[in-house]
């Protein structure tokens, strides 16, 4: 599914997504994928291979934000905050909720702000589903 407006909130209908939520899209090129680390494959002695599913597939998305300016930098500096990294989960939506919304954590431990021009700045970060 494309992303027609990417939102953010802490409510699954997104009713405070304007606090955390930039007025702009994500680039195109959303990286989706599915995690499967749930899964552990072990091997017996005598060479039989079986696996364990602790739970099951999980979805994944990889987001850039360029030309971010400084509000919209606020926004999403105040959601990384809100949830300490990938501590806490949070919402996520592909059409500005207007289903229900995703349960989703950040999957990665840095997050920098890169300046792109004079008042601009990028961001890149990956968030996972919370099962």
């Amino acid at each position: 599914m494309a992303i027609s407006t990417a939102s953010f909130g802490t409510a699954s209908n997104g009713t405070n997504k304007a606090t955390y939520t930039p007025d702009r899209n994500p680039n195109i090129g959303v990286g989706y994928g599915t995690d499967y680390s749930g899964t552990v494959v072990n091997q017996a002695v005598g060479g039989e291979v079986y696996t364990v599913q602790r739970f099951g597939k999980r979805k994944s998305w990889s987001l850039n934000y360029t030309f971010l300016n400084s509000t919209d930098q606020s926004r999403l500096q105040a959601l990384i905050d809100l949830v300490d990294g990938r501590k806490d989960v949070f919402y996520f939506s592909e059409d500005n909720f207007s289903t229900t919304g995703t349960k989703v954590r950040f999957d990665q431990d840095n997050f920098t702000f890169e300046e792109v021009a004079n008042g601009a700045t990028s961001l890149s970060f990956s968030i996972i589903e919370q099962l």
